[in-house]
């Protein structure tokens, strides 16, 4: 995993293709799946899961926090830090926002995609090209490009 500031995920973007909006992030407007993301925390990882399924047979991803901190009392910024940390990161998530996956870190691409669904924080997942695109909003909903997001429940007893 390579982690990069905000200059660096712009250039990213800018030489993988992916169109960025007016606010500096990638374009989410014109996405043809709008869903809600569920209340239930059990269920917001089976959604991330779900969804994230579609990126796993892709080489390269970047995973790009854009905004936190909107709901402080359903986040715990501290568990993330120690998450990155594990991966030899110490600058703070305002100085190093992107996180660019490649072979064989899908399942850590899902870990940092679930943390955001849980914590409620905005978060973009996007391939070069723009061919796949899944992004969360901190207001309970999302938008997907080339991706299947189921909103079942997942089976069996709740």
């Amino acid at each position: 995993m390579q982690i990069l500031s905000k200059d660096e995920t712009s250039q990213w973007c800018q030489r993988h293709s992916v169109a960025l909006d007016v606010f500096g992030c990638p374009e989410h407007a014109d996405c043809p799946v709008k869903f809600r993301i569920p209340e239930d925390a059990g269920k917001r990882v089976y959604l991330v899961a779900q969804a994230m399924r579609a990126f796993s047979d892709e080489s390269r991803m970047l995973v790009w926090f854009t905004e936190w901190g909107i709901w402080p009392s359903g986040e715990r910024r501290h568990v993330f830090d120690r998450f990155r940390l594990s991966y030899g990161e110490k600058r703070l998530l305002i100085d190093s926002l992107g996180h660019v996956f490649g072979p064989g870190e899908f399942e850590d691409a899902v870990s940092f995609v679930t943390l955001a669904v849980l914590f409620l924080w905005d978060c973009n997942v996007v391939t070069p090209h723009r061919s796949k695109l899944l992004f969360l909003s901190h207001d309970e909903w999302g938008a997907a490009t080339g991706v299947d997001v189921t909103l079942g429940a997942p089976s069996g007893p709740h």
